[in-house]
């Protein structure tokens, strides 16, 4: 796959993340365009060892990569945390629910 549909496919995603729409995005979709991207860095690291000559155009192509790579990662764990927050309770709090009552252990000590 070129680079060309690598990127469009991520700018859809982050399109859709703009949008508010993250959960339409799968993770699984995104770990593909990332294992695609880290085969391209091994091949390009595998041509630049077999022809040396062409390491300065090959040099650009792995920086193209590895920015797709790094933007697709953070896409990732964007998705992933979007997911399941850590901060959402997993029972709603009822408007009824009284905050619970302080203990002795909650209450600050006197000092002597």
């Amino acid at each position: 796959m070129a680079y060309k549909s690598l990127a469009e496919k991520l700018g859809t995603a982050f399109a859709r993340l703009g949008e508010g729409r993250g959960d339409k995005i799968k993770a699984s979709d995104v770990e593909k365009v990332i294992a695609k991207l880290q085969q391209r860095l091994d091949a390009l690291q595998t041509e630049v060892e077999r022809h040396p000559e062409k390491a300065s155009r090959i040099a650009v192509k792995q920086v193209t990569a590895r920015d797709l790579l790094m933007r697709a990662e953070w896409l990732l764990a964007e998705v992933n945390r979007g997911a399941t927050p850590p901060f959402a309770p997993l029972v709603p709090l009822k408007p009824s629910d009284d905050p619970p009552k302080p203990t002795a252990l909650d209450l600050p000590m006197a000092e002597d």
